[in-house]
């Protein structure tokens, strides 16, 4: 009858479980299926698991700006030559002398 609902008893507390239908193209398909036989999991405990890595990741970004800054798009930054890009070979020579 529980199931009939779409509801389960856990921990003496009553949670609704919600019915998605979703269609997948033909390559995240074969991604789920791929995902499925390497974890030995069926379609729900692979999306749930999917959906559960992510949630982390986001979670992780909110309170570590580092972790944000690395999952963004932003490549970097640094104090140097302005000349870099163009001299790179000649000022790594000169700094590897004054180094040594």
């Amino acid at each position: 009858m529980d199931d009939i609902l779409g509801v389960i008893s856990k921990r003496s507390k009553l949670v609704a479980m919600k019915n998605f239908d979703i269609q997948l193209d033909e390559e995240y398909a074969q991604k789920l299926a791929y995902i499925q036989q390497e974890a030995d999991q069926d379609t729900i405990e692979a999306i749930k698991s999917s959906i559960e890595l992510r949630y982390q990741q986001l979670q992780q970004q909110k309170t570590d700006p580092l972790a944000k800054l690395k999952q963004s798009k932003f490549i970097g930054c640094f104090k140097g030559e302005t000349d870099l890009a163009a001299n790179s070979e000649a000022i790594v020579r000169v700094a590897s002398r004054r180094e040594a």
